[in-house]
């Protein structure tokens, strides 16, 4: 028998197809490369919505099956999933499209909701030991502070709420949250977790001390809440550093913890890049001080530019003496390189291009975080070798050869951080061909570079703006007026009044 509603059951559903797949050419990480790109992407609204199911399933037995207590859940939750939406599409739109990003606020919601309910479930547990500034500190150094001031407010009340609509437990769990945020933003060492949990203890120990002269507490039950307050420091401080790389690892996310790790010069992959190529070494520490400067002057994530530098020439490994820097018997900018003089203009670029192949595969080899092995294709970006395109041009072959043989392999730019690398990148090399280097051509210089690859396209999928380009040309034109400074030149003494090695004046 014909079933007459396949038909529309078919339609139906290749119509959810086809949004899906709408949905995922959205994601910058599909966007950003194959060679980049995680192997499952989930679309940012279906995670958005499991998000809320999930938060709604924990809750639904604390409020009860009565249907009209299971309606007014659905609703709270529904007006929240909307504000969170609204929120992140307003102030933080950075997130709007990142479904990892979105995938983890959900997540360390239900991880909150799930430490409340768990704290509930031992009716010796105080209110005022709950850990809700774990979930502060996660969100501060995995997403935004925003972001963990939003997340600490709901969870607050979500407390408070559950707690029997306690205000004693919504006011220390939103101000001890606001400590290990607050206290969150300057973590840079594991070590420093113990700082923020001090910090979250004497918050909760003052809110405790103003609800008891408010409420006149006996002297035996504030101490007695004050030890609470210590176990609350504790436990955000265990389950924050319990918790965070397992969610950095999974979520592909570095903090500054991780960074100051990666980023440490006696790493092995960096120790080789000291030892065998000392050119490409010592490019790598002025280009990383050139883009911290000038992260910093847009308001970018400078640690993660500097150590995102320290990486982005790592392919050079394999064939360092290939490039400039590392030639050392060259004897001035004008000498051509001895190696390329003996290859085809398309087989030097081809060397030239599979560095960053080769700093992508020995990046994964030596376990380097996503986030920083996007430095080694990004900075470089599609832009054009243009000294062996020129080359190849000049040789007067019968057909000019495709400009896109000459051309990196991508992707483009996608944060300001890379682009701050790409731009950095190319000033430095640039600057030390200059022979009088005075801060009018060194900015000249830089304006030029920037004019470049901004025409070229290269800008095209990252977020940053005019401004932030004019403010990267001055810091980039500071900083190197900086390290190229002129010095004065040193008399020498006259060679009577030279003294001896043993510093005994000569005979006369």
């Amino acid at each position: 028998m014909n079933k007459w509603y396949l038909n529309g059951i078919k339609q139906v559903l290749q119509s959810m197809l086809d949004w899906v797949n709408r949905i995922q050419n959205k994601s910058p990480r599909q966007q950003a490369s194959s060679l980049l790109a995680r192997q499952v992407h989930i679309p940012t609204p279906i995670v958005t919505v499991g998000s809320a199911l999930v938060l709604f399933a924990l809750l639904l037995p604390q409020v009860g099956y009565y249907i009209p207590h299971v309606l007014a859940l659905a609703g709270l939750i529904a007006v929240l999933t909307l504000f969170f939406v609204l929120y992140i599409r307003i102030d933080l739109p950075q997130f709007v499209n990142d479904d990892e990003g979105v995938f983890l606020i959900g997540l360390c919601m239900v991880l909150g909701v799930g430490f409340i309910e768990l704290c509930q479930r031992f009716p010796a547990f105080s209110q005022y030991g709950v850990p809700v500034g774990a979930i502060a500190i996660l969100v501060t150094l995995l997403l935004h502070i925003r972001l963990a001031f939003l997340v600490s407010a709901v969870l607050s009340i979500i407390c408070g709420v559950l707690y029997n609509l306690s205000f004693n437990a919504v006011l220390v769990a939103f101000f001890s949250s606001m400590a290990a945020m607050l206290a969150a933003r300057n973590v840079r060492h594991r070590s420093d977790m113990l700082r923020a949990g001090l910090h979250i203890v004497w918050v909760t120990c003052l809110c405790i001390y103003c609800l008891g002269l408010y409420h006149m507490w006996p002297r035996t039950v504030t101490l007695h809440r004050f030890a609470w307050a210590g176990i609350n420091g504790a436990l955000c401080v265990f389950l924050a550093l319990a918790l965070l790389p397992i969610l950095e690892s999974f979520f592909s996310r570095i903090t500054p913890i991780t960074l100051l790790e990666v980023g440490d010069f006696n790493r092995p992959l960096l120790r080789r890049l000291m030892m065998e190529a000392p050119g490409t070494y010592h490019h790598t520490l002025l280009v990383a001080a050139l883009a911290e400067q000038a992260a910093d002057a847009i308001g970018a994530n400078s640690l993660l530019c500097r150590v995102g530098m320290y990486y982005h020439d790592v392919g050079k490994l394999e064939h360092p003496d290939y490039f400039i820097e590392n030639q050392t018997m060259r004897r001035s900018a004008k000498d051509k390189a001895e190696l390329h003089d003996k290859l085809n203009p398309s087989i030097s670029s081809l060397v030239i291009l599979s560095h960053v192949k080769d700093g992508v595969a020995l990046a994964r080899n030596y376990d380097v975080p996503d986030e920083i092995l996007k430095f080694i294709p990004e900075h470089h970006g599609t832009s054009l070798i243009k000294y062996f395109y020129m080359q190849a041009l000049e040789q007067g072959d019968e057909e000019s050869p495709p400009a896109e043989s000459f051309r990196y392999p991508g992707p483009k730019p996608h944060s300001k951080e890379t682009v701050i690398g790409m731009l950095s990148d190319s000033v430095e090399a640039a600057s030390r061909a200059m022979e009088e280097p005075t801060y009018e051509r060194l900015r000249s210089l830089v304006e030029k570079i920037v004019n470049s690859k901004f025409m070229d396209g290269q800008f095209d999928e990252a977020p940053i703006t005019l401004q932030d380009l004019r403010k990267i040309i001055d810091s980039f034109a500071a900083s190197l007026s900086a390290i190229y400074h002129v010095r004065i030149e040193y008399p020498e003494m006259p060679e009577a009044e030279t003294p001896s090695p043993l510093g005994q004046r000569r005979p006369s």
